[in-house]
């Protein structure tokens, strides 16, 4: 299985990064290249975490984010969210 990023993934990424460097350039670095092996793991045990009930995703807590992701011949990063964002509005475009 290999891994995928959505290029909505990728902008989240960039948001975090660029959040994180307000304070620490280094450090928001260091926390992006943690999320991206965190992403990487997922390949390895894709079940390993709950279902969202949203999309057919399924989500991995890390540190105060969640990492959203589709399983199919591949795992798909479809979003990187804070934990404490309405995420289920973001991610469902029915709720709009």
């Amino acid at each position: 299985m290999r891994l995928v990023i959505t290029r909505a993934a990728t902008r989240d990424l960039a948001e975090i990064e660029a959040f994180i460097a307000r304070d620490s350039a280094s450090a928001a670095q260091r926390f992006v290249l943690k999320l991206l092996d965190a992403c990487e793991g997922l390949v390895d045990q894709p079940r390993a975490y709950a279902e969202a009930d949203v999309q057919n995703l399924r989500k991995r807590p890390f540190d105060d984010y969640l990492i959203f992701y589709r399983l199919s011949e591949t795992v798909e990063i479809v979003r990187i969210l804070h934990a404490a964002r309405d995420w289920v509005r973001l991610l469902d475009p029915a709720t709009d």
